[in-house]
C-alpha cells in the first residue's frame, strides 16, 4: 500500500510548518471514522451521511488505502443500499432514532452522494485495474438516471437532489447547484456515453448564470418546464451547500463549461480581494452578506482564487486557515464538513490529485 504523502507539505503557508495532507487525513480517520468505515458527524447525533461515505471513499482512493476503501464501501453497502450499490441507490442518513436504536433515518437519497460513489468507483476501477467497482458503478448510474434524473421542457435532463417526491414544485424541479461538479459529470459522461451526463454538463453555464445574479451561488434554486427560473422555496441564500460550488469549480479543467461557471461565480472572488471575510451566508438576490464562515469556507476558495489568478486573497485565506489548524489533533476544529473540505482543497492545492479534461482522475502514486 502507498501512503507517500508525509514528506508532502501544504501549500497554505510555508513559514512555520503548516499541517499536511497526510495529517488532515489521519485526523479526520481518528475523529471522524470508526473502524468499520463509517464515517460520523459527532456534532450531528453520531449521524452518517452517504455524503459522508461518499467524500471518505474518494479521499481513501487518493491516499492509495485499498484496505480502507474497501471497508468503507462495505459500510456503504451494507447499511445505506441493502447490501448492494448497483441496485439500491444508498439511503442519506443513517444513525440513533428516538427509540435507540441505530439504523436508516431516511429512505430517500441524496444525489451528489450517489454520483460521488460512482465516479469514485469507476476511477477505482481504473487506476486499481479492478473491473468489480466498475461493475457496481454502472449499476449505481442505471439507479441515479432512473430515479433521480427528470427531463425538463426547455432544460434537458436535469439532477433532482434524491429521490424524495418533495422535490417537485409547481411546474419545475427543487436544483442544487452544488451537487454538480463539473469533472464528476464530464467524468460521468466518459464512462457512459449513452447516459444524461454530457447533457447536464454542456447545461451547466446556463444555470449558473441564471442562478448567480450576483456571482454568488445559492443552495438551492427552481429551475421550471420551458426554460423558466425562480426561487427555490429554502429561499435565496447561499450558505453551506453553495460553498462547494466554488470549490468545484476551482478544481475543475479550465475549458469553455467551467470558465463560464467561474464568471457567473466572480461575486465571491470580488469580495474576498478587498480583504472581507468569507460570509457564512449570502443573499443571492441583493448580494448581502452575514456572518463569518468557518475554516472549511476559506479552504474551499482556495483552489477556486487559484484558478482566478488571485494570489494575495489566495494567501490572506490561507493565514486563516493555518491559524485554525489544531496540531496536536490533527483537525480543523470539531466540525466534520470543515475538515472534509480541506482535505478536498488541500488536496489539491498540494497536487495530490487532478481532474482531467475529459473529467477522469490523475493521483500523484497512479503509474504513467
Amino acid at each position: 500500500m502507498l501512503i507517500g504523502l508525509l514528506l508532502l507539505s501544504c501549500s497554505m503557508d510555508a513559514r512555520a510548518g503548516p499541517p499536511t495532507w497526510t495529517n488532515l487525513w489521519h485526523g479526520f480517520q481518528n475523529h471522524f471514522m470508526d473502524t468499520q468505515g463509517r464515517v460520523i458527524d459527532p456534532l450531528d447525533g453520531g449521524i452518517t451521511t452517504s455524503e459522508g461515505q461518499a467524500y471518505g471513499l474518494f479521499f481513501a482512493l487518493v491516499a492509495n488505502d485499498r484496505v480502507l476503501f474497501q471497508r468503507i464501501l462495505q459500510w456503504t453497502q451494507n447499511n445505506l443500499a441493502r447490501g448492494d450499490l448497483s441496485r439500491h441507490l444508498p439511503i442519506w442518513r443513517w444513525g440513533r432514532a428516538a427509540d435507540g436504536h441505530w439504523g436508516p433515518l431516511s429512505s430517500e437519497s441524496a444525489s451528489d452522494a450517489d454520483l460521488w460513489l460512482a465516479y469514485t468507483l469507476f476511477s477505482a476501477a481504473s487506476l486499481w485495474h479492478d473491473p468489480h467497482y466498475a461493475r457496481i458503478a454502472q449499476g449505481l448510474l442505471r439507479q441515479i438516471e432512473r430515479h433521480e434524473v427528470v427531463h425538463l421542457n426547455g432544460w434537458g435532463p436535469v439532477l433532482t437532489p434524491g429521490d424524495g417526491p418533495y422535490w417537485r414544485v409547481d411546474d419545475g424541479f427543487v436544483v442544487n447547484p452544488s451537487y454538480l461538479p463539473p469533472f464528476l459529470l464530464a467524468g460521468l459522461a466518459h464512462w457512459d456515453r449513452a447516459g444524461p451526463w454530457s447533457a447536464i454538463y454542456g447545461g451547466l453555464p446556463r444555470l449558473f448564470t441564471l442562478a448567480d445574479p450576483h456571482g454568488f451561488a445559492p443552495d438551492w434554486f427552481v429551475l421550471r418546464n420551458h426554460g423558466g427560473f425562480a426561487v427555490a422555496p429554502q429561499g435565496p441564500e447561499g450558505s453551506y451547500n453553495a460553498i462547494r460550488c466554488y470549490l468545484w469549480a476551482g478544481m475543475s479543467a479550465r475549458d469553455a463549461v467551467n470558465l463560464a461557471i467561474l464568471h457567473a461565480l466572480r461575486g465571491m472572488a470580488m469580495l474576498v480581494e478587498k480583504g472581507a471575510p468569507v460570509p457564512e451566508q449570502v443573499d443571492t438576490l441583493d448580494g448581502k452578506t452575514s456572518g463569518h464562515g468557518p475554516p472549511g469556507f476559506a479552504a474551499a476558495l482556495l483552489p477556486y482564487l487559484r484558478q482566478l489568478g488571485d494570489t494575495s486573497a489566495r494567501e490572506r485565506l490561507s493565514d486563516r486557515i493555518y491559524a485554525a489548524w489544531n496540531p496536536s489533533e490533527n483537525r480543523f476544529g470539531p466540525h466534520y464538513y470543515d475538515n472534509a473540505l480541506a482535505l478536498f482543497a488541500l488536496g489539491y492545492m498540494d497536487g495530490l490529485y487532478r481532474f482531467h479534461a475529459d473529467g477522469t482522475l490523475w493521483v500523484f502514486w497512479a503509474k504513467p
